[in-house]
């Protein structure tokens, strides 16, 4: 067992989403809209859903149907996925250093799915999608709940890696450092007012050694 941890993101982190990301946005917005709680649309489609299953309208009926679309563009777009650049290498060299774990907010079937497809569970040592944890990215519970998997690891020695501001907002609620990586999908990071310790544009091994370089190692 190792003494470091990194917990990754799934899309556009290492590997490249065809997520209709902005489809999904507006899908679930329009649904909520429909129903009359446009109330509860935010900038992102993680912070509406939890800001609609945290309010005291939150419906179950609802909330599946919201999840049945959801689901419906999250497989259509991981069905095209491919791994970013180097993104084997780099959890094989990591690895060598550090547990490492993925963290998403996609479901744990189409976590697995995807990650078994293009190689990469043999390199994980835990994998978490939606259905494992107790509340979406930006929320911090997920990152909490993944690092409570690792006793052995020291708090202080837990880094996560993502490409998106619900990343970074759930790191950063966790208290965790957090580094951006930014390849297939870019992110303005300077709009938000959030701590990066790195900003990554590959999987190269200079990146790894940049990232290790974070514990001085």
């Amino acid at each position: 067992m190792k003494n470091y941890l990194i917990i990754f993101d799934m899309d556009n982190t290492l590997l490249q989403s065809r997520i209709d990301f902005s489809a999904m946005k507006h899908f679930v917005h329009t649904l909520l809209d429909r129903y009359g709680l446009g109330q509860y649309k935010r900038t992102s489609t993680a912070n509406t859903i939890l800001a609609f299953c945290d309010s005291p309208d939150y419906d179950p009926a609802l909330a599946e149907e919201m999840w049945r679309g959801v689901a419906v563009l999250e497989n259509a777009g991981l069905e095209q996925s491919v791994l970013e650049p180097k993104a084997k290498e780099a959890l094989a060299f990591l690895g060598e250093h550090a547990e490492l774990a993925v963290l998403t907010n996609n479901t744990d079937y189409n976590l697995k799915e995807n990650l078994g497809r293009l190689e990469l569970l043999p390199h994980l040592s835990c994998v978490a999608g939606r259905d494992s944890v107790p509340r979406l990215k930006p929320a911090p519970e997920g990152m909490l709940w993944v690092a409570s998997q690792y006793p052995q690891v020291p708090f202080r020695n837990v880094l996560a890696v993502g490409d998106a501001l619900n990343d970074a907002q759930a790191a950063q609620a966790a208290g965790i450092p957090f580094v951006a990586y930014n390849r297939s999908r870019m992110e303005d990071w300077a709009k938000w007012d959030l701590e990066l310790r790195l900003q990554l544009n590959n999987w190269e091994q200079a990146s790894c050694a940049a990232l290790l370089s974070l514990w001085g190692i």
